[in-house]
């Protein structure tokens, strides 16, 4: 599904010509012309251009005044007005003529937004755009944070939005549900330009069905490497790769004489479970709940592989949390293995009447036959989100700030903060948020 439009500047004025619609579709059989979308069954994707605030419909020329060192108002965007998800990319094409008198200054014609040649006309029209990343920077990002709400401006001249456009709500708005955020937003000609100005982009929207995207027929989907590296990306489903992780570990777990091979299975079908019920939830409290529930089944499972990575921590007066094994070190004479952990999460749903520093040594012969010494030096980001805390004692938490990283107490819900010995420069870095934000306002009291 392809849909063109363009608008012009001619000296100092800015101009939306005509609306045309072309290109072969890889799921629609027929076309029709309503305004500037395309409706069919299931199918109506609407491409939005918006000029100085008056929509750009049915070839229609508008002009408003193009002041140099002036943005003017040029946003586009793209809705979903159906009923089934879609992916969408946006083909920018520019061209620039400068003349003076009789002398061309500068003639580049239809060349794609963001290429080489691209550059010469930016020296002279500038554009502010809405949230959109660089192929490159993109790139750089986890898996998880490949897919979201913005825009990625590929090697190939499209620019993909990061996620199905699911139907929209009543609103055809920017941002709104069922619509892109903008593309490009405004529109600003040098300052000390003179002269005959000619500026044209067309604009060129791309759409095809998100069920679609990851297939390899012909026509079914975008072919440049860069356009499948995006739409698999956009439709990335990171619920759905972690049950599909979980029931290859199931269905091939660790052999009897390397873990606790019952245990380790009954935990991770108790995680599949918690992620299909996050699937379904009601509610993002809900979905967050079963997340949560998940991610400790899954994480407790490994703590059943003898000598694993991952080992199950208890303590006197503490949580029941987990830790992975950060660095093996030479036996001590209490254990048979010294290690450093990283303290990774708390159990969910626990209620901790005393929270210190307690996980500065500990040792554990839990399941696993082999004695090891832990020394905790570190705590993973939100370990403690979800934790109900009735006394958080801040003193033992100073005098450990190898456990001090940002984020320690973030999520946690704290009905009261003792800050006996503790110094009001650290009372007052905690309240700033400099480790974290608590859940709730708590109340802070000295003995």
């Amino acid at each position: 599904m392809k849909l063109k439009k363009r608008f012009l500047v001619g000296g100092v004025v800015l101009t939306a010509a005509a609306l045309a619609f072309s290109g072969a579709f890889a799921w629609i059989s027929g076309v029709q012309q309503t305004s500037n979308q395309f409706v069919l069954e299931d199918y109506n994707v609407k491409l939005h251009d918006v000029l100085a605030g008056t929509p750009v419909e049915n070839g229609d020329a508008q002009q408003v005044k193009w002041t140099p060192g002036e943005a003017v108002d040029k946003d586009i965007w793209v809705s979903n007005d159906g009923s089934d998800d879609i992916l969408v990319r946006v083909k920018l094409s520019e061209t620039l003529k400068m003349r003076k008198g009789a002398e061309t200054l500068l003639d580049v014609a239809n060349v794609v937004h963001g290429s080489e040649e691209d550059t010469q006309i930016h020296e002279h029209v500038s554009w502010t755009t809405g949230n959109v990343k660089t192929y490159a920077e993109w790139q750089e990002l986890t898996q998880e944070e490949q897919c979201g709400a913005y825009w990625v401006l590929a090697d190939d001249g499209y620019a993909y939005w990061m996620q199905p456009l699911t139907p929209s709500g009543d609103e055809d708005t920017a941002g709104a549900l069922g619509n892109t955020g903008l593309l490009v937003d405004a529109v600003t000609l040098a300052e000390g330009s003179s002269g005959a100005i000619e500026y044209t982009i067309d604009v060129e929207m791309d759409a095809i069905d998100a069920k679609l995207a990851g297939l390899e027929e012909d026509g079914a989907t975008w072919t440049s490497d860069a356009a499948k590296a995006l739409a698999a990306a956009a439709t990335y489903d990171p619920i759905a790769s972690e049950i599909e992780r979980l029931e290859q570990e199931i269905a091939n777990p660790p052999s009897e004489d390397k873990a606790f091979t019952t245990a380790y299975v009954k935990q991770k079908q108790n995680a599949v479970e918690e992620y299909k019920a996050a699937q379904a939830a009601a509610t993002p409290e809900e979905k967050q709940t079963h997340l949560t529930n998940a991610r400790w089944y899954d994480l407790y499972a490994e703590t059943q592989i003898v000598g694993g990575d991952y080992v199950y921590l208890s303590a006197k007066n503490g949580p029941e949390a987990i830790g992975k094994v950060t660095n093996r070190k030479i036996p001590g004479e209490k254990a048979d293995e010294d290690c450093d952990v990283q303290l990774v999460m708390v159990k969910p749903g626990v209620k901790i009447k005393e929270l210190t520093a307690i996980f500065s040594k500990h040792e554990t012969t839990h399941l696993d036959p082999t004695s090891r010494q832990y020394t905790v030096t570190s705590l993973a980001d939100g370990v403690f989100q979800g934790v109900e805390v009735t006394n958080l004692k801040l003193a033992t938490w100073q005098q450990h700030p190898e456990l001090l990283d940002a984020h320690t107490f973030d999520g946690m819900t704290v009905k009261t903060v003792v800050t006996y010995k503790a110094d009001n420069e650290f009372v007052n870095a905690v309240k700033a948020g400099e480790y974290g934000t608590f859940a709730n306002e708590p109340k802070y009291s000295m003995f």
